[in-house]
């Protein structure tokens, strides 16, 4: 169990690595993750999708998703998948 102090070492450099834009996105994204893939809440779409393409249980629209991201981050879902 990690304890209280890394907690908060983890939220400080979170904050600073991050704007409150880049934030506000990463929450919106899991929360996408929650309502339209009955994800994890601490997980993004990216990272969702990737671990369904690396099983072979993606379907198409979830591989042309992550075809499109592809454009913005080669290999984003896979990227992803540690995040």
């Amino acid at each position: 169990m990690p304890r209280k102090s890394d907690l908060i070492w983890k939220f400080e450099y979170d904050v600073r690595k991050r704007s409150r834009w880049q934030r506000l996105l990463l929450a919106l994204d899991q929360l996408c993750n929650v309502v339209c893939w009955n994800g994890s809440q601490d997980e993004t779409v990216s990272s969702h999708i990737g671990r369904r393409i690396a099983a072979g249980r993606a379907y198409a629209p979830e591989r042309w998703l992550c075809w499109m991201l592809r454009k913005l981050q080669n290999n984003h879902c896979k990227r992803a998948l540690g995040e």
